[in-house]
């Protein structure tokens, strides 16, 4: 069965990306358009240059292959629970810029969180991650967790979504980013997700834009 759509409510949980179902379409196999709900975005944010590669690149991890342009956001990444945003400012939230990707049986959305210093993106990660944030998106979710070697502090879950279809997403940070890959599959998902997050480390050297 090919995926539904999908949508990165950054989160994170998506947390985008908190990764939530977007609701039916009448394609299947097509993710949703409007994959991120933001806020006004702020046309003075300043989004360092290259950003872009950091993406996830269609030879890497589960293949997904762009069907948009990169887009950034300077908005709230997905809506947040009750005091998130006071949390998002705290962490010294930037921008996201994101991209949606299609493959076989399988679709999803590779992302960057921005942040004014490394100790940001650890912090955001953390609550992006938590308990609340989770099911706020998700309320009757079951995650269930997984580490991935080779990518100090990655970590991800493997879940159904609101409508039962079967998603997961990938964290870490690499400076003052904080990055997200979340797909929709009813393939493996803990393999592709690990593989996208070694990936981009290793291509990246598990850095991120200073300026």
């Amino acid at each position: 069965m090919a995926p539904r759509s999908i949508r990165i409510a950054v989160a994170g949980l998506l947390g985008v990306l908190v990764v939530g179902c977007a609701g039916e379409t009448d394609s299947p196999t097509r993710p949703s358009d409007g994959v991120v709900t933001s806020a006004t975005e702020d046309p003075a944010t300043v989004v360092p240059l290259g950003v872009d590669r950091y993406l996830l690149s269609a030879d890497e991890g589960p293949g997904l292959h762009p069907l948009s342009p990169p887009q950034t956001v300077s908005g709230e990444p997905f809506p947040l629970p009750e005091g998130g945003a006071a949390v998002l400012e705290r962490s010294g939230y930037i921008s996201m810029t994101y991209q949606t990707g299609q493959g076989d049986s399988i679709a999803g959305v590779s992302s960057v969180l921005l942040f004014e210093d490394e100790a940001g993106a650890r912090d955001w990660m953390t609550y992006e991650t938590s308990d609340e944030v989770l099911r706020h998106e998700l309320p009757d979710g079951t995650f269930t967790w997984f580490q991935v070697p080779d990518v100090p502090g990655a970590t991800g879950w493997t879940g159904p979504d609101r409508h039962g279809n079967a998603i997961g997403n990938v964290y870490w940070t690499q400076g003052r980013c904080m990055m997200l890959v979340s797909i929709e599959t009813d393939g493996p998902r803990v393999e592709p997700l690990s593989a996208s997050a070694q990936a981009i480390f290793a291509r990246t050297g598990g850095t991120c834009p200073d300026e």
